[in-house]
């Protein structure tokens, strides 16, 4: 990580990035918890040997991609069928990589290589809110060890949950079903990004319909919601432009 380039006037002040990252990271953790243990269940849940569906998570850490994935194994689909959905599930990682890049344009290609490995939703919005800040997170050495610390910490983590769903699935409650942990963890991911009317419209529009959604195949409620949300927050904002630009008209 040495060998990257601190930016010219990038205040690092405060606590260290490690620090910061495992306290941001703490609370994705305690939102995860529903998803993560009610997967690990629903993995165990299959007729495939339980080890295998939990080999899985290191391998997909997504969890829409791996639960799709694990679902078509478990209905004897093809290893080409499998794979082409995890990759449309998995597609958003494209837009997401796309977002960061400018931000990790001086990272050594090694680490921007494990830290596309260890990139899934809620890695991409801490890390994105973080460097999307005036500061850009400090430099850009303080932005890798921010964003490693974030990805292996989630990526253990979920190791973890999904492993402990795997052993206890038979004691977690009846009605906590996957469909329905999904979306509650996103919604629990989403609170503390939201900071302004379009934010919280969107939230709630993709809670709801992302719920009333939640029985589509192939994780497509969470699709679905993404798109309501997106929709319902791009209209908040831009009626917020209409006005304001009404309102300086009648000053002017």
């Amino acid at each position: 990580m040495s060998a990257c380039r601190s930016e010219p006037g990038a205040p690092e002040a405060g606590p260290s990035p490690v620090r910061r990252a495992l306290t941001d990271s703490a609370a994705v953790i305690a939102a995860y918890l529903p998803f993560g243990l009610t997967l690990g269940a629903t993995l165990a849940g299959t007729t495939l040997p339980p080890w295998v569906a939990w080999a899985s998570s290191p391998l997909l850490f997504n969890g829409a991609a791996q639960l799709v994935a694990v679902t078509l194994l478990d209905g004897g689909a093809g290893a080409v069928l499998v794979v082409l959905a995890a990759l449309v599930i998995s597609a958003r990682m494209l837009l997401y990589g796309a977002s960061l890049a400018p931000y990790a344009a001086e990272w050594p290609r090694r680490w921007r290589w494990l830290g596309g490995y260890v990139l899934t939703d809620p890695v991409y919005a801490l890390a994105i809110g973080r460097f999307g800040r005036p500061d850009r997170g400090g430099g850009s050495r303080a932005r890798l060890v921010y964003y490693l610390t974030v990805g292996v910490t989630l990526y253990t983590a979920w190791q973890l949950l999904t492993g402990a769903g795997v052993l206890l699935g038979g004691l977690l409650p009846q009605w906590l079903h996957v469909e329905l942990a999904a979306p509650l963890t996103f919604l629990l991911l989403l609170l503390p990004m939201l900071t302004g009317r379009a934010a919280y419209a969107a939230a709630a529009a993709a809670g709801a319909v992302a719920v009333s959604a939640m029985t589509l195949p192939l994780g497509l409620g969470l699709v679905v919601g993404a798109v309501a949300g997106i929709a319902a927050g791009v209209a908040v904002d831009a009626r917020r432009v209409r006005t304001r630009q009404s309102d300086g008209a009648r000053d002017a």
